[in-house]
């Protein structure tokens, strides 16, 4: 028998979670047409952190936030979530593909982010949880496998690059919750630190790159980038691991293959096989079952309840 429980404040970390789930859904889909557009890695680091690290900073200054911990825990979190994993992820998806990023990224992340959680928070999994991520890693490896069927040196390396975002983006989340930081403090040092990082590196090495770009496509990009993608997106994540826990909040990760299918036929015009199809389905449910959205008490037929309140 399976019960569906969920009260308000697991719904408000559910939606937060949602939220940042369709934004980078849809990120290697743009960042691919980015991509195709002549922008570089570091021109996408560039202009997605420059944006939010000057919209952010008064974050910071309102806070009263010390120097000495930005350019320590938040140095920390921005490698986790910042500038290298920005340009590790884009440098991957130039080698390799965007479907490659949607399935190992978030199933390599998932499945640190877990193995933290248990490790560093003794947070124990109970068999609805492993049955969920089970069902997660099952679906992720569903939909990725006709990718895999023909290999190269630049896919692997790029292969290689996306299993190292998700070990870079587990650090950010068990973090997260370790360090018990505001969310929006927790952004904005993120967005800053990797500003200050980003900008003289683009200007030493890549002088005028950006700026001889179509005025309308910097706007695009950098309102997506820098707004959407690197505060709204991440802060709703943080938020929601901070409701959740780290591990329940590296759940919404698992979307991202699925979302990045569907726009991938959107808007790259990418064709949705059945096995893809099959697999998105099973990370849905996966999804449900992690999160305690539905607990599984025993055999027999579903029953899905409400929780009184």
């Amino acid at each position: 028998m399976m019960m569906l429980m969920m009260d308000k404040r697991t719904m408000v970390g559910v939606g937060l979670g949602l939220i940042a789930s369709m934004i980078w859904g849809s990120w290697p889909v743009v960042s691919k047409v980015a991509a195709l557009q002549s922008l570089s890695p570091l021109d996408i680091a560039t202009l997605r952190f420059s944006i939010a690290g000057f919209i952010l900073l008064p974050v910071l200054l309102f806070h009263a936030i010390k120097l000495s911990v930005i350019f320590s825990k938040g140095a920390i979190l921005a490698v986790g979530a910042g500038a290298p994993y920005v340009i590790l992820a884009t440098s991957g998806i130039n080698l390799s593909s965007s479907a490659h990023f949607g399935t190992i990224a978030p199933s390599t992340m998932l499945v640190f982010s877990t193995l933290g959680s248990m490790f560093c928070f003794a947070d124990k999994l109970t068999p609805s949880r492993w049955l969920g991520i089970v069902l997660i890693i099952s679906g992720i490896v569903f939909i990725g496998k006709s990718s895999f069927e023909e290999l190269n040196a630049d896919i692997l390396l790029g292969d290689l690059m996306f299993v190292g975002c998700g070990v870079l983006w587990a650090s950010f989340t068990l973090l997260c919750k370790f360090w018990q930081l505001n969310s929006w403090v927790a952004t904005s040092m993120v967005s800053v630190v990797s500003a200050v990082v980003c900008l003289p590196i683009s200007l030493l090495f890549n002088p005028g790159a950006l700026t001889q770009l179509p005025v309308d496509m910097l706007v695009n990009h950098g309102l997506y980038q820098g707004v959407l993608v690197a505060i709204v997106a991440l802060y709703c994540y943080a938020k929601s691991i901070s409701i959740l826990g780290a591990a329940k909040g590296a759940i919404f990760a698992a979307l991202v293959p699925p979302i990045a299918l569907v726009l991938g036929v959107i808007v790259l015009g990418e064709s949705l096989t059945s096995a893809e199809f099959i697999g998105s389905a099973g990370i849905f449910l996966g999804m449900l079952f992690s999160l305690g959205m539905i607990k599984y008490q025993g055999f027999g037929l579903v029953n899905l309840t409400r929780k009184s309140n």
